[in-house]
């Protein structure tokens, strides 16, 4: 069954479009109400119980589909030729323009999604309705009066049907409203103006991306105090090579986002740990301990020793291995290369 759609709007007998709520019992027999579409005679319903609207007197073969695609041409039209401004906006995803130079940088993270507004009023004063340009006849044909060399823009508004592919593929450039399917939607463009991916698609624009680095990229801070405990943070680009914890003995910048480090058994803090162990740290910390493993029971590593040290849990804290007699380093982190875990530090901020 085909959509019902509901009329808010008509022409009256001056050819001007009309919306229902501007009407009253008393100004309804101003004039006479037209189809926009089909041109036979309307009546406002105004009634309290239902939305307000116009209905054709007389049975009629009107399915208003044309009526929403000259409505949307009309509104669009008359919206642009009335406003100061209409816009145009895009979406392009940035990357950081030092991404070449730049050790942390990774395609994913180091993008951001600029909202690009082109303002049309500023290049073009005129809209047409289906003007003949070329092989073209677009619905709507946007041009400047005072620079007629100036490339046009076709808006196209997509009812029942998308534009030709030789049209898309042709230099101009064109804006294709989404499928319009409600009066609402024509609403949102003139509301909003044109927003591609939400309500229309663009064709042969190319919107001028900004130049600016980005400073949102999260980098994973591995801090090491001198109690051996050790925890995780996350800096962005603005801090990258700043310390910022004053009573850290030590920061890494780790790359954690490099699989190869999780698929040879170790974790971030680990290879922090073994890292600055290599490095000629001395500290004991629970877990680089041949006590902490892995409990299929519990899920996660454990103290295996808990019971017999009387610690308060299984999972011990970090700094507990200060004092603890059994403390003993895992010779399979100690025996890890060098070369090996400088793949996931990135840089050193060591306390001086």
């Amino acid at each position: 069954m085909a959509k019902q759609v509901r009329y808010s709007y008509c022409i009256d007998e001056n050819g001007d479009l009309v919306h229902v709520s501007s009407l009253t019992n008393e100004s309804r027999h101003a004039s006479r109400w037209y189809c926009l579409q089909c041109g036979q005679e309307m009546d406002p319903k105004l009634g309290p119980k239902k939305t307000k609207h116009f209905a054709h007197k007389a049975d009629t073969a009107c399915d208003g589909e044309s009526y929403l695609h000259k409505l949307a041409k009309r509104i669009i039209r008359e919206r642009f030729l009335s406003t100061n401004s209409f816009p145009i906006f895009f979406h392009r995803e940035v990357h950081c323009n030092e991404g070449k130079k730049c050790p942390y940088f990774d395609s994913y993270n180091c993008q951001e999604t600029q909202t690009i507004p082109i303002e049309l009023k500023q290049w073009y004063d005129t809209c047409k309705e289906e003007v003949t340009i070329g092989e073209f006849r677009p619905d709507l044909l946007l041009t400047c009066s005072s620079k007629t060399d100036r490339e046009p823009v076709f808006i196209e508004i997509f009812k029942t049907h998308q534009s030709a592919e030789s049209k898309l593929m042709s230099n101009y450039r064109i804006i294709e409203t989404k499928k319009i399917e409600t009066e609402e939607d024509i609403a949102d463009i003139t509301n909003r103006g044109f927003v591609e991916g939400e309500n229309c698609t663009a064709y042969n624009f190319k919107p001028k991306l900004s130049k600016k680095v980005l400073s949102n990229n999260c980098i994973e801070r591995f801090i090491l105090f001198p109690n051996g405990a050790a925890r995780k943070e996350i800096v962005n680009c603005a801090k990258m090579h700043q310390k910022i914890n004053t009573k850290s003995l030590a920061e890494l910048n780790i790359r954690d986002r490099n699989f190869e480090a999780w698929a040879n058994g170790m974790n971030l803090f680990q290879v922090g740990l073994a890292y600055l162990l290599k490095k000629g740290f001395s500290f004991r910390n629970c877990m680089i301990c041949k006590k902490y493993r892995y409990n299929d029971f519990y899920g996660m590593h454990i103290c295996i020793l808990y019971k017999k040290i009387h610690l308060e849990s299984f999972k011990p804290k970090q700094s507990q291995a200060i004092n603890c007699p059994y403390f003993d380093i895992n010779s399979w982190l100690t025996n890890i290369p060098l070369s090996e875990l400088e793949k996931y530090v990135i840089e050193e901020l060591f306390r001086i």
